[in-house]
C-alpha cells in the first residue's frame, strides 16, 4: 500500500508532516527508474533476435557470424548493470533477512538510512569515478576487444558501468527519502514484495 500526503497524519508523528515535495521527488524518481528499467529490458529482444540469427546461420547455412558472441555478452552485461537501479526500485537486491524480519518498521528504516548514507553512496561515488576514468581511457585510446576477430569498440560497453552507478544513485535518493518516511512514521512508504530474480 503506497503512502500519500493525506495518509501521513501529524497526530501519529510528533515530528510533523512529511514534506509534500518529498512525495513528488519520490514519485518522479520512481517513474524515471521504472521507465528506464523497462527500456533497458528491451535489450533482451536484441539478444533473442541476434542469437536466433546466429543459430540459423551457423547450423542452417554453415556460415557463423563473427559479431554475435561479443555483441551478446556486451548487451547482456550492459543490461545487467543498467538494470540495477530498476532492481533497487523493485526490492530485488540481496538482503540478509536473518535478523531483518524481527525489526520494527522504524528500526528497518534507521538501518537502511544509515546503510545508504555510510555505505551505498560512498561506494557508488567511488565506483562511478573509477569506472568513468576507465571508460574515458578506453575512448581516448580507441580500445578494442580482443575476444574475437570482430574487435568491437569497447568504450560504449565500459561507459555502462558509471552510468549504472549514476542510475543506482538516482534511485537511491528515492530510497533514502522512503527510509526517512519510515523512520518518521514507523511504517513503510510502500510495501515491496520480495522478488526472486
Amino acid at each position: 500500500m503506497s503512502a500519500d500526503p493525506s495518509s501521513a497524519s501529524v497526530a501519529s508523528n510528533p515530528g510533523g508532516e512529511f514534506p509534500r515535495a518529498f512525495y513528488s521527488i519520490i514519485r518522479a524518481i520512481d517513474r524515471f527508474t521504472d521507465v528506464t528499467g523497462k527500456l533497458i529490458a528491451l535489450s533482451m529482444l536484441f539478444l533473442v533476435v541476434t542469437i536466433s540469427y546466429e543459430v540459423v546461420m551457423r547450423y542452417g547455412f554453415g556460415a557463423p557470424t563473427v559479431w554475435v558472441y561479443e555483441s551478446s555478452f556486451m548487451v547482456n552485461g550492459a543490461a545487467f548493470m543498467l538494470g540495477s537501479g530498476y532492481a533497487l526500485l523493485k526490492g530485488a537486491h540481496v538482503r540478509t533477512d536473518i535478523y531483518w524480519e524481527n525489526y520494527s518498521e522504524r528500526k528497518k528504516g534507521i538501518v537502511d538510512l544509515i546503510s545508504y548514507l555510510l555505505f551505498f553512496y560512498p561506494a557508488m561515488i567511488t565506483f562511478m569515478l573509477i569506472s568513468y576514468d576507465d571508460a574515458l581511457h578506453s575512448y581516448d585510446t580507441g580500445e578494442r576487444s580482443q575476444e574475437s576477430v570482430w574487435r568491437a569498440i569497447m568504450w560504449p560497453f565500459r561507459a555502462t558501468v558509471p552510468l549504472a552507478a549514476l542510475l543506482l544513485m538516482i534511485q537511491g535518493v528515492s530510497e533514502v527519502l522512503k527510509c526517512w518516511y519510515q523512520v518518521q512514521f514507523g511504517r513503510e512508504f510502500e510495501h515491496k514484495e520480495k522478488i526472486e530474480i
